[in-house]
């Protein structure tokens, strides 16, 4: 099963492959005119083309070039990165399988010890003595067990202690608190224009995450603000991270959008822009979605 899996994977991410180079051909694009726009190197984008994900620096990065690639052609790079992660998602199920009952240690069962033989020798008498002595325990328990009872039935807030029959008051029972669920994260998305594009959700504190392309040379100047102050002002290296908290408001302008990753609550939201144009980028507590 899980070899049925792998090679149902690899054939998808071929398919995968062959639509961004189809869409690459059709705009009259090589690979090298490619690299030198996106600062992919060529080999990450052949690999992209070619569904081969085993290449260095991992799967992960591979995400990030799939989404940046597509962007870049005019396509849905979050549509190309969900794809990618269903992939795995569902080959990652069938890599663990369960334990076959080879696999479950024996238990060494001991064997029944043999039960010792009752010493001989005890009287009729001795026997009738016991017998007597257990009959009035069992009538004795009986009346106060019932006594019991009968208080009980009395008194409903009342219970037995365990171990000596003595009676205790029930104590009351505080009403749970209900718990409240968790909110499914809602991110609505709008762009003004090509410069400005403004993503609203449901959720606050509001938490984005700016990442920046692990390739070589890669570089984003960045100024955000949180609730209208100014919090972060740099150049952005490559495989670099900015968190920002913020209540209602965070405003990003970056100069380079197309090698940033976002992130908001927790939600992908894929490349910041396209390739060429400086972008703001606005995040919105809305309490109405």
């Amino acid at each position: 099963m899980t070899e049925e899996v792998m090679n149902g994977r690899h054939q998808k991410l071929v398919e995968i492959g062959e639509l961004i180079k189809a869409r690459r051909e059709n705009l009259g694009l090589s690979i090298e005119e490619v690299q030198e726009k996106t600062k992919i190197r060529s080999k990450y984008l052949r690999a992209i083309e070619a569904g081969d994900d085993r290449i260095p620096p991992g799967k992960a990065y591979f995400r990030v070039f799939l989404k940046s690639y597509a962007e870049f052609l005019g396509l849905d790079g979050m549509e190309f990165s969900r794809a990618y992660r269903e992939l795995d998602e569902n080959n990652n199920r069938y890599l663990s399988p369960a334990p076959t009952a080879q696999d479950v240690p024996k238990t060494n069962h001991a064997r029944p010890r043999r039960r010792s033989r009752r010493k001989k020798g005890m009287g009729a008498v001795a026997k009738l003595l016991i017998a007597w002595v257990l009959l009035g325990g069992m009538i004795f328990g009986g009346t106060r067990l019932y006594a019991l009872y009968l208080s009980r039935e009395d008194d409903p807030g009342q219970v037995l202690e365990p171990g000596n029959g003595n009676i205790v008051e029930e104590p009351e029972s505080e009403p749970e608190e209900p718990v409240e669920s968790a909110r499914e994260v809602i991110v609505d998305r709008r762009d003004p224009s090509d410069e400005v594009t403004v993503f609203a959700t449901n959720q606050t504190p509001l938490t984005v995450i700016l990442e920046t392309s692990p390739e070589e040379g890669t570089r984003c100047w960045v100024q955000v603000q949180a609730d209208g102050e100014t919090v972060v002002e740099k150049t952005m290296g490559p495989a670099e991270r900015v968190e920002v908290t913020a209540e209602s408001e965070i405003k990003v302008r970056a100069g380079a959008p197309w090698v940033l990753t976002l992130t908001l609550d927790g939600e992908d939201l894929g490349v910041g822009g396209p390739y060429g144009l400086v972008k703001d980028l606005i995040f919105r507590y809305d309490e109405d979605l």
